[in-house]
């Protein structure tokens, strides 16, 4: 006698882009590649982080991912979603924002990648600064089943030093720490054959 089982439909998994960046960076799609037994989505947030977590939070409540890796300002933000039962991977997290952004220059920037939202600059200002600073303290971390800070020794954009306090952040907040020498502040591939090994880890 045959028994039938319906197809179990894959996990999901959420990967959440940097400040200037956009789901069409690439990075998405070399997950789903190295990680195929998840279902991969990729939110479009924006430069506001009180707006940029409403848009994750819903996703994470609509599709109840099991991984969450985010980069830069999206590192940052994974820390914040409200997804208890997931691992969460924050690669290069800019858990400051504020310095980052003066470093980076007051006016009109270029987003780096094609975003969906068509919009291809976005500006610096004194306010957008401010609201970061607001965000900080308005939230606090939600922690997930494994919470785990991926940090590059060579960031070209966060520096060493800068690199050291958000590690010591996310340590304090129960977050293990994985330093490598294999890339810098963008993910890469050599970033996400890392965020392999952590997830495949049994």
């Amino acid at each position: 006698m045959y028994s039938w089982e319906e197809p179990k439909q894959k996990p999901y998994a959420m990967y959440i882009h940097g400040f200037a960046s956009s789901p069409k960076s690439g990075t998405r799609a070399s997950l789903a590649r190295a990680l195929p037994e998840y279902e991969w989505l990729a939110p479009e947030i924006t430069h506001e982080p009180f707006e940029s977590l409403g848009i994750l939070n819903e996703w994470a409540r609509t599709f109840l991912p099991q991984l969450i890796v985010g980069t830069s300002m999206g590192g940052m933000l994974a820390m914040y979603v409200d997804a208890p039962e997931a691992t969460k991977i924050a690669v290069n997290p800019s858990l400051e924002m504020e310095r980052t952004l003066r470093k980076m220059g007051y006016g009109k920037h270029p987003y780096l990648q094609e975003r969906e939202d068509g919009a291809t600059e976005f500006v610096i200002d004194e306010p957008m600064i401010q609201r970061f600073v607001a965000f900080k303290k308005e939230h606090a971390f939600i922690s997930g089943i494994r919470n785990i800070g991926l940090f590059s020794t060579d960031d070209e954009l966060l520096g060493h030093e800068m690199s050291k306090r958000n590690a010591k952040v996310l340590e304090d907040n129960g977050c293990s720490l994985i330093w490598s020498n294999k890339f810098g502040h963008r993910c890469n591939d050599n970033a996400v054959k890392e965020i392999v090994k952590v997830v495949r880890v049994e």
